[in-house]
């Protein structure tokens, strides 16, 4: 039996205090316990703060952004190459999610840099071939019923019950 996920989504009230802990300088530790929130929910905010801001903290998830492949490596490198921590590489490039700085470095570490160039999300488009190509879009050789005006179409033919 597969478990509901649970997540903690917190609201516009909640991140405001944040915002207001965080511009006095304090940790993230602090913050979790003023706002009796998980310390690795902290960390995360703390992290995105000092990336972003307020805006950062206060739009977390809210779009979603798409990172040049040129800037995914050279967050890598400085993380894997340069030994720079998350936070440090996380303020430097200004990626306000620290699991996007976590992911790349495992991609990198796993498949190797060609696993950080950007592929198309979403379904497949059709191509010229003809792949993925519905019944639809099928020729049947037969007139189908949008082949007719409405006034036009022939009177529908049912056997006789006799």
């Amino acid at each position: 039996m597969m478990k509901n996920k649970v997540t903690n989504t917190y609201d516009l009230k909640t991140r405001r205090r944040a915002v207001k802990i965080l511009s006095t300088g304090v940790g993230h530790r602090t913050l979790a316990l003023e706002l009796g929130i998980p310390e690795a929910t902290a960390r995360q905010w703390s992290r995105s703060y000092a990336v972003g801001g307020s805006d950062a903290l206060m739009n977390a998830g809210a779009t979603h952004k798409v990172y040049s492949y040129d800037l995914k490596l050279a967050v890598v490198q400085d993380r894997l190459e340069h030994g720079m921590s998350v936070r440090e590489v996380m303020v430097k490039h200004g990626v306000p999610g620290e699991s996007s700085v976590k992911t790349w470095c495992r991609l990198y570490r796993k498949e190797g840099s060609g696993a950080l160039v950007t592929k198309p999300r979403g379904r497949k488009r059709r191509d010229d071939a003809g792949q993925g190509v519905g019944l639809r879009d099928v020729d049947l050789g037969m007139p189908t019923i949008t082949d007719f005006p409405p006034d036009d179409l022939p009177p529908a033919e049912f056997p006789s019950a006799e």
